[in-house]
């Protein structure tokens, strides 16, 4: 295959294209004016064979835990409170 249309993809570098990994591809896509497709064989030139969004999000909330505050328990994790003495 081959179209005519210029590769826009092409002057995007990594350091760019990592500006919008805590972005949903769509909106990537959207942002660098490229189509899904494209951004796609973008991420796999560079050896991204999947985008992190989702992944930077379960990273961010696990790091965000200890900020926010804990109003679901989760049993895996049982706090040890240690009095200590004056």
């Amino acid at each position: 295959g081959g179209g005519g249309a210029m590769p826009t993809t092409k002057d995007v570098t990594l350091e760019e294209l990592s500006k919008y990994f805590h972005l949903p591809e769509k909106a990537v896509a959207k942002q660098l004016g490229i189509c899904l497709t494209s951004l796609k064989k973008l991420c796999r030139s560079y050896g991204i064979t999947r985008w992190p969004f989702r992944k930077l999000k379960s990273i961010q909330r696990t790091m965000g835990k200890a900020s926010e505050d804990g109003s679901s328990t989760s049993t895996s994790s049982t706090p040890n409170p240690t009095p200590i003495p004056p």
